[in-house]
């Protein structure tokens, strides 16, 4: 079977050089510095929403699941993604909870995932790092809600460009970013974003800290 090519999914920054270094650069510095959200409000979203049978979808380096806490001391966890340094990187920062890794385009059409149903499937900062489909971002939705259990809930955080505040340096970066490749953010608003899960979920809330919107998603249509 051929390996997905992950240059245009944004996903070519996630190599395990890369992510070393993720938890100062990108949780901690970027977080306070230029998106405004702490990752002790990311951490609090996970520990209130996470369950015992969990998929992490684009987990990047595993640190809010190696932080937060689950219901259960034995969770099931499942981790999705489209490039397999990270697939690696996290399964040994969390090899206690011995994950179950699936590497797969989040953008296509998703093979059988092991452990479905989930009664919780994170999107932790991954839609700004996917290249905007014709679908839109509601496409994303269309395709992990088969995934879902009764009453289980699909949450995440995104950075957006439209509708939550901004700063000089948290445009200047972001722009920066999108040049670079590793974002694809552009259209991303609170407005689309809000669209996107209510074509799919008949709840949803949405919490906007800095830069960043935080979601909660149930009951799938």
């Amino acid at each position: 079977m051929s390996t997905p090519d992950t240059t245009d999914h944004g996903q070519a920054f996630y190599h395990t050089n890369r992510l070393n270094g993720y938890d100062l650069v990108t949780v901690k510095a970027a977080n306070y510095l230029l998106w405004r959200c702490p990752p002790t409000r990311l951490t609090e979203h996970y520990d209130k929403n996470v369950s015992g049978r969990h998929l992490d979808i684009g987990p990047g380096s595993g640190y809010y699941l190696d932080h937060c806490t689950f219901p259960i001391p034995d969770p099931s966890i499942t981790l999705l993604d489209l490039n397999p340094d990270p697939l690696t990187f996290v399964s040994q920062r969390i090899s206690r909870y011995h994950p179950t890794t699936v590497q797969a385009d989040l953008l296509g059409d998703l093979p059988p995932i092991p452990n479905a149903p989930f009664d919780s499937i994170a999107l932790n900062y991954v839609l700004h790092c996917l290249p905007e489909h014709p679908s839109g971002r509601q496409g994303v939705f269309a395709r992990i809600k088969p995934l879902l259990s009764q009453g289980g809930v699909v949450f995440g955080s995104t950075v957006v460009t439209g509708g939550a505040p901004a700063t000089f340096l948290s445009n200047a970066f972001n722009a920066l970013y999108q040049r670079m490749g590793a974002f694809h953010n552009q259209n991303d608003t609170v407005d689309a974003l809000h669209s996107a899960l209510g074509q799919h979920f008949e709840d949803h809330v949405l919490e906007i800290r800095g830069s960043v919107v935080l979601f909660t998603a149930r009951r799938p249509r």
